[in-house]
């Protein structure tokens, strides 16, 4: 039962995630999920040192990160990359100090950057689905380049990794969202968003059942698993974009001394 929680858990969020990381992508701000995840765990630490449920002070922290950040126009003449990694490493900080006042604070922190999976239950699944499905319908509206557009994309986001942080950990988190949609990454634009979906979860399958048999942790199991198969999915693609090119180029030379004939 344990494996089958620990398998629709972590297919759940292979399926949103890596459709939002195209997107991620696209616009050039890969760091924004690390920066919200790490805000969110933050809360999280937060909640256990004023003793309150971690998950609503790790919403209300998200929102105020999401409310700060899309008030940064895509087009800002600062590196996007720079503020969110900046926000990342303040966040990160801050919540190794808060843990570091609690007892056990160090096992608290495995926690959050790997999750407590293998305690996923159909409640916590069913919350997973919910949110997943609310978040894409908010992250993948169409939307212009305005404070609620951004605020809208940055809010559907967060939907989904807030909870799946806690269930999956931050590690997990930004690995389904960078890996699957950077594998099928070409030519400065996104592939087939079905090959980032199924490249994610045939990981999530193949990791968890690697971690089950070999009594691995599931989380960082998952995201080696995710990082090998992404990597070697992404050089047979590079691969053979790299012959379709030659080839097209070779069509079109034949053309070329046909036609001056």
């Amino acid at each position: 039962m344990i494996l089958l929680t620990v398998l629709i858990a972590t297919l759940v969020i292979a399926i949103s995630l890596p459709v939002l990381g195209q997107r991620v992508l696209e616009r050039r701000i890969v760091f924004v999920d690390l920066a919200l995840a790490q805000v969110a765990a933050t809360g999280y630490a937060l909640g256990m040192a004023l003793h309150m449920p971690g998950i609503f002070i790790a919403i209300i922290t998200t929102a105020i990160a999401v409310a700060l950040m899309a008030t940064m126009d895509e087009d800002t003449i600062l590196p996007k990359e720079a503020v969110m990694g900046a926000v990342y490493a303040f966040a990160a900080s801050l919540g190794m100090v808060l843990l570091s006042l609690l007892p056990y604070g160090e096992g608290q922190l495995m926690e959050l950057m790997f999750g407590s999976i293998l305690g996923v239950n159909w409640e916590g699944i069913g919350i997973l689905v919910a949110f997943s499905a609310v978040g894409l319908a908010l992250a993948l509206t169409p939307h212009s380049n305005t404070y609620h557009g951004r605020l809208r994309f940055s809010a559907g986001l967060s939907l989904i990794i807030v909870p799946a942080i806690h269930a999956i950990g931050v590690l997990l988190v930004f690995a389904y969202l960078v890996m699957p949609a950077l594998s099928v990454w070409r030519n400065g634009h996104n592939g087939p968003i079905w090959q980032a979906t199924a490249l994610a979860a045939l990981a999530s399958v193949v990791g968890t059942l690697t971690a089950h048999f070999l009594d691995l942790p599931p989380s960082a199991t998952v995201v080696l698993t995710l990082g090998l198969i992404s990597t070697i999915i992404g050089i047979i693609i590079h691969f053979n974009k790299q012959e379709e090119t030659e080839e097209e180029q070779t069509e079109d030379k034949k053309q070329e001394e046909t036609e001056l004939l």
